[in-house]
């Protein structure tokens, strides 16, 4: 049995060390009620500061009024500890809304929390963060939170971010801590930068702490919502509900050990990107040049293929060594070692809609204009040139390399888990499923170049400024395999979508299940190599394949047409011995007969199925 190898007993030590304490102090609790009059509420914390800008009181909890807004004319200046909870004592009400004054030259500020102080402990709950200003405009390019300090430990819980036009949160410091749970991400957009507006964005070469992001929905963002970019040895990314996304949903490409399971994701990095950005650009996809993903992963590489094409040694995990860090623990290369490799991302469920395969095909039958594209040419390291067509990318699930990467580690001893996810439609609200109209339109004016206003979600008698109450957005979904598709049992996605399910998540130890939960053990080991007749066959547009293991390994399972051509890539990378089922989508191909191939070492299986649309 293979495991990811770290301390169950020290990671849920370090969870429960960023869950206690919260309300330790209640003694030394300062209600701040609303005031007509902006500025009030940085006004008061900022000014319970010591020479120095140290925390005069580091234990006081600062309450806020449900129901109220609480204009902000300059961010919150933390050094040290702080906590800011809303009071949260009337069912229904609004939480406590922290929102942009608009100051007498008209302009607002950027951004609302400076964490500058080392070993910080900051809390966040139940309370409002817009970006939103009181004319409805959005404030330019825009932070919720800016980690600036080393070792901060950050818990947010029921906080929601609404508009930030660059992101929720950056890191900039070492080793910081988080524990996000019960936080909405939602209309995180820029009008100019389909990369502007996510909900979590680390900055380069940032070693971290324990991470753990759970119970969390990212509702009409354009990019980063989970930036593992450095060593972090625990990085949990756990039940979390994310829906339309533009690009790049987590920068994780690069990541050494990530555990990311029971998500689901629907309409997510629906822009594929054209050849421009994709092969050569910032898009992230490097060294890829055919295949753009959600999941992505790389490693250090000098002799591949890809290695070959673009003339260099390609960087794996991106850390400091040695001396580079600035935190208060340096990495070593035996960390970053791909036999200290570990990725889980297991029991996700993904879908992308018809209307977004329609689109997509719909513009690159009709596109015409070209663009001169920087490409690789193999042997060649100095590149060349070839004129394109402005065609779309189609989004997948993982692209080429990483599958390749996924190889590669497990070749030296590390671990890669993709065991478990379904792409499956989960079958939301009219309603939900009507905004991707309204994400193809964005699509279109990114691709022709004419971005010039963001979009956003509110229903026509909601208001962007102050937020309507409840949130308009309901995410809870019909399909009921996935009610129950997680590692844990319990459905995958936000399980505050389904109470009754959160409930008994939670009396079950939910957030430990979370964190811990990081292997996978078949009830009973199959004592045979088996790839099954898949069900139904005929089939429209989706079929069922079984697949058994007696032993774990590296496996493909592949779909070629009756020319020999891969036509999807179902699963790649490996698995532990086990039984596996996989729902095969192929609402985008054309009826007729194709082949899927089952392949594990030397031992291979090819059964036929036949599509009738």
């Amino acid at each position: 049995m293979r495991r990811l190898p770290w301390s169950i007993a020290l990671m849920a030590a370090a969870v429960l060390a960023m869950t206690t304490g919260l309300f330790a102090q209640t003694a030394d609790t300062l209600r701040i009620y609303p005031s007509t009059t902006p500025g009030v509420v940085n006004d008061v914390i900022n000014s319970d500061t010591l020479a120095g800008g140290v925390r005069a009181h580091p234990n006081r909890v600062y309450v806020l009024s449900h129901g109220a807004v609480y204009q902000q004319t300059e961010p919150f200046k933390i050094d040290g500890n702080v906590t800011i909870v809303g009071n949260d004592t009337t069912a229904g009400l609004r939480p406590p809304v922290l929102a942009p004054a608009i100051l007498s030259d008209n302009s607002s500020i950027d951004h609302y929390f400076d964490l500058n102080g080392k070993g910080g402990d900051v809390t966040l709950k139940n309370i409002y963060i817009t970006a939103f200003r009181a004319d409805g405009n959005a404030l330019g390019w825009s932070d919720g939170i800016r980690m600036n300090a080393d070792s901060v430990d950050l818990t947010m819980d029921g906080v929601i971010f609404d508009g930030f036009t660059h992101t929720a949160l950056q890191l900039g410091g070492q080793w910081n801590k988080m524990l996000v749970e019960n936080c909405v991400f939602r209309n995180d957009m820029h009008s100019s930068s389909y990369f502007g507006g996510g909900a979590f964005l680390s900055n380069g070469n940032v070693d971290m702490d324990t991470t753990v992001w759970v119970n969390n929905t990212f509702f009409c963002n354009n990019s980063y919502l989970w930036s593992i970019r450095g060593y972090c040895p625990v990085a949990v990314f756990s039940h979390n509900t994310v829906v339309y996304g533009t690009v790049n949903p987590f920068l994780m490409r690069q990541g050494q050990i990530m555990n990311l399971d029971n998500n689901l994701f629907y309409a997510v990095h629906s822009y594929g990107g054209i050849p421009e950005q994709t092969i050569t650009a910032w898009f992230l996809n490097y060294p890829d040049t055919a295949s753009t993903s959600i999941m992505r992963l790389r490693t250090h590489d000098s002799t591949s293929y890809w290695s070959n094409l673009w003339g260099g040694a390609i960087t794996g995990p991106e850390v400091f060594i040695g001396t580079g860090g600035t935190g208060n623990r340096q990495v070593v290369d035996q960390d970053v070692a791909l036999a200290g490799r570990h990725v889980s991302v297991r029991n996700n469920s993904y879908f992308w809609p018809t209307a977004l395969w329609n689109f997509i095909k719909a513009y690159n039958d009709t596109v015409t204009q070209s663009d001169s594209v920087d490409i690789p040419v193999y042997g060649n390291p100095n590149g060349g040139k070839a004129l394109m067509v402005r065609k779309l990318y189609y989004p997948t699930w993982w692209s080429n390399y990483a599958k390749y990467t996924i190889a590669k580690i497990d070749s030296q001893g590390g671990v890669v888990d993709t065991s478990g996810n379904i792409y499956a439609d989960p079958g939301f609200s009219t309603n939900i499923n009507n905004q991707m109209d309204s994400l193809d339109a964005y699509i279109l004016k990114i691709a022709d170049n004419t971005l010039d206003h963001p979009w956003y979600y509110y229903p026509s008698s909601g208001k962007l400024y102050p937020p309507t109450w409840p949130l308009p957005e309901n995410l809870a979904y019909s399909n009921t395999t996935l009610q129950s598709a997680g590692r844990d049992g319990y459905a995958v996605g936000d399980l505050n979508w389904f109470p009754t399910q959160k409930a008994a998540w939670i009396a079950a130890g939910g957030m430990s299940q979370a964190i811990t939960g990081v292997k996978t053990v078949p009830s009973k080991v199959p004592t045979k190599f088996v790839l099954s007749n898949n069900y139904p066959n005929p089939f429209n547009p989706s079929t069922a394949i079984k697949v058994s293991l007696k032993q774990a390994g590296v496996i493909s399972l592949t779909v070629y047409n009756v020319l020999g051509q891969i036509v999807q890539v179902v699963d790649q990378g490996f698995k532990p011995a086990g039984e596996y089922l996989y729902n095969v989508n192929m609402d985008r191909f054309a009826s007729g007969v194709y082949f899927y191939t089952l392949r594990q070492g030397t031992n291979s299986i090819t059964k036929k199925m036949l599509l009738l649309k």
